[in-house]
């Protein structure tokens, strides 16, 4: 089979995805560049070549997968046109978003500064979670630092590096060494703050934040954020009452994922979302006020705003 040079190498869409073309191989990442996908592809190549629109053929396109296997978001169509990739990333429930993907010069990982040697001694120990409902902690739910390796329970564990990215250098984030995994112990990410660490997970598009831990004597002393305050809403089946993720919930897996599943009580009924507020700029995600000229990122949640 014949492939293109045209479509061969790194194509980036901005915020959300990136994705490496090696004849007959595709690898998706995420856009913390952690790998969500890696297939067989096939295509018309000299169609391609002619610049005409070509369909790319996956093996396998899911993207995301609920705890108990079934598909949640996958790639419906991505096609080569005019010199761009256009990709239909299909949610079951909400229907279809389009995505446009061009070509770059540049690998996954260029951006990526690493913060080891400013970061690693001030995270040494033991950060313990906070409770969202209250002051104190669960002295049995704590993130222990040693040297460059994390432990968490039963559950994350690991080397890892402190990192951040050219476009968000004041965003310092904890991921696994190599740098590839999709998850880390159970998270999408660990955020760094002054005094708290922030970890959250991805659903669909959207960081959410799921646990804050912080030192034992500055538990009831840190300012958590506002969106770590409240419990995430569902944004795949339903907008409703559920089991809650972050700090005012469990962090166990069905804890986690519980809003995704449904309402915790069946007989509740479903909420209808809630009209978008008027009379000024709010953030999608999180509901944040937003003031003129509209910053890049969300400063509550961190959801890109704009391009």
């Amino acid at each position: 089979m014949a492939f293109s040079e045209k479509l061969n190498g790194y194509w980036e869409e901005g915020y959300h995805y990136y994705m490496e073309f090696r004849d007959d191989a595709l690898t998706v990442r995420s856009y913390d560049r952690k790998i969500v996908l890696e297939t067989e592809i096939s295509y018309d190549a000299a169609a391609l070549d002619r610049g005409e629109r070509t369909v790319i053929s996956l093996k396998d396109p899911v993207l995301s997968r609920t705890i108990t296997g079934e598909m949640m978001t996958e790639i419906g169509e991505l096609a080569y046109e005019d010199g761009e990739l256009r990709m239909l990333y299909h949610y079951p429930i909400l229907g279809d978003k389009h995505y446009t993907l061009h070509k770059v010069d540049h690998d996954p990982f260029a951006d990526i500064i690493l913060r080891d040697e400013e970061y690693l001694d001030r995270l040494q120990g033991d950060w313990f979670e906070w409770i969202g409902t209250g002051k104190g902690a669960d002295n049995s739910k704590r993130l222990t630092v040693k040297g460059n390796r994390l432990s968490w329970g039963v559950w994350g564990g690991g080397a890892f590096h402190v990192i951040s990215y050219v476009s968000s250098p004041d965003i310092i984030l904890l991921t696994p060494e190599d740098l590839t995994r999709s998850d880390f112990g159970g998270f999408t990410r660990i955020e760094v703050k002054p005094d708290m660490l922030i970890t959250t997970m991805m659903v669909t598009d959207m960081s959410m934040p799921s646990t804050v831990f912080a030192r034992k004597d500055m538990l009831d002393k840190i300012e958590v954020p506002g969106s770590a305050l409240r419990a995430p809403e569902n944004t795949m089946m339903y907008r409703g009452p559920g089991v809650p993720m972050g700090p005012m919930g469990s962090m166990n897996p069905l804890g986690s994922f519980g809003p995704m599943m449904g309402p915790a009580n069946p007989a509740e009924p479903l909420q209808k979302p809630e009209p978008p507020k008027e009379g000024g700029t709010f953030c999608p995600a999180c509901g944040e006020g937003l003031q003129e000229p509209l910053p890049r990122f969300c400063p509550e949640c961190g959801t890109p705003l704009r391009k």
